[in-house]
């Protein structure tokens, strides 16, 4: 008879596991792999903006010119030598210019994503869990809407039902950036010297963070009103698309055998569905936020664009399309899929963490 310690020990000649070490082997293959995904997204990137340009003015090249094109391309990604912007009548390195704009939309993240999530998780595991039309129907049909809503009209339908009241607050219109309007300023006296261009605030870049550092109680009280009216905007919007893919991982969570067997011992549904359910599902909600990046900067994208949001990336990004210039945009896809990918790795890292069962099936 094989005795719990028997059971338990190594077989003859292999060493024993060492806790953890699966995660590290886990993250270390991640790692190694990054660069070959961001090589390939560059490479995608290259093919689709040099190649055509060089067709249209009639002057293709040879294989091994194109060769070295991108050879080019990813050294000058890499080193930060992505040229000069002619942008708000200046002509500023894109290094300069990114540096003005990343802030402002890391502002707004900050609070979307907190936002995304206390509406995500608890919606996702609700409607997952519940096979009850009452809770089921209504979230299926608010997020149906939020799908099929164009970002514009919901950023729209969310000015107008606060258009009144922000306006009889702070005097000023509730778009047009994270900091009050041009009108805002010149009604007091013009703008101070720590925003520049209009529309970027020293010495952080962060609007919020400028106003208070500065003892602008009424500017930062705005920005504060103006950031949590878009971040609400691009929650509705991303909470739609996150909720088609939660919504089956909790279905699939609640008849596990586990579950089924606290279920069959009286355990109440809601012990099941807080305790176990959302501990369990957790991971995989990782998972999907990891896999659902693009969409969710997209969408932010497009509610800085609908805000005219002039320090923001999405209005950098709108900008620079309109206009018909795709070279510009090179090192801003570099950037978003450095971004991407790195993020990407985090979360996976993290939910494995979280679920070493993963670990423990390699």
């Amino acid at each position: 008879m094989i005795t719990a310690g028997e059971r338990q020990s190594p077989a003859p000649g292999s060493s024993p596991r060492r806790p953890g070490s699966g995660f590290v082997r886990c993250a270390v293959r991640r790692v190694l792999v990054l660069p070959a995904q961001l090589l390939f997204v560059l490479l995608v990137l290259y093919v689709a903006i040099e190649v055509p340009s060089t067709f249209a003015h009639n002057a293709p090249e040879s294989g091994a010119g194109y060769l070295l094109g991108f050879a080019q391309a990813v050294v000058n990604d890499f080193t930060g030598n992505w040229g000069q912007a002619d942008i708000l009548s200046f002509h500023l390195p894109w290094t300069v210019v990114y540096a003005y704009y990343i802030p402002t939309s890391v502002q707004l993240a900050l609070f979307a994503l907190p936002i995304a999530a206390a509406i995500a998780y608890p919606v996702s595991l609700l409607a997952g869990w519940s096979r009850r039309p009452a809770y089921d129907a209504p979230a299926r049909l608010l997020t149906l809407l939020g799908a099929l809503l164009p970002v514009f009209v919901v950023g729209t339908l969310v000015l107008n039902a606060v258009f009144f009241s922000y306006l009889g607050w702070f005097q000023d219109l509730p778009s047009q950036g994270l900091i009050p309007s041009s009108s805002w300023f010149l009604d007091r006296g013009g703008y101070p010297s720590w925003i520049l261009y209009d529309a970027v605030t020293r010495p952080t870049g962060f609007p919020l963070i400028d106003a208070l550092l500065h003892h602008a109680w009424q500017v930062a009280a705005i920005s504060l009103t103006k950031t949590l009216i878009q971040a609400s905007v691009v929650a509705i919007a991303y909470v739609a698309i996150f909720f088609r893919h939660a919504r089956s991982i909790v279905r699939s969570e609640s008849g596990q055998g586990h579950i089924v067997g606290a279920r069959s011992r009286g355990v109440a549904e809601r012990t099941l569905l807080w305790r176990h359910a959302a501990r369990t599902a957790a991971p995989s909600f990782l998972l999907v936020f990891a896999l659902t990046i693009p969409e969710y900067l997209v969408v932010q994208f497009a509610v800085e664009a609908a805000f005219v949001d002039q320090a923001g990336f999405g209005y950098l990004t709108f900008a620079e399309v309109t206009q018909g210039s795709l070279a510009p945009l090179e090192p801003l896809v570099f950037l978003l899929a450095l971004l991407v990918l790195s993020w990407t790795l985090v979360v996976d890292l993290l939910a494995r963490a979280i679920d070493p069962r993963e670990l423990n099936a390699r």
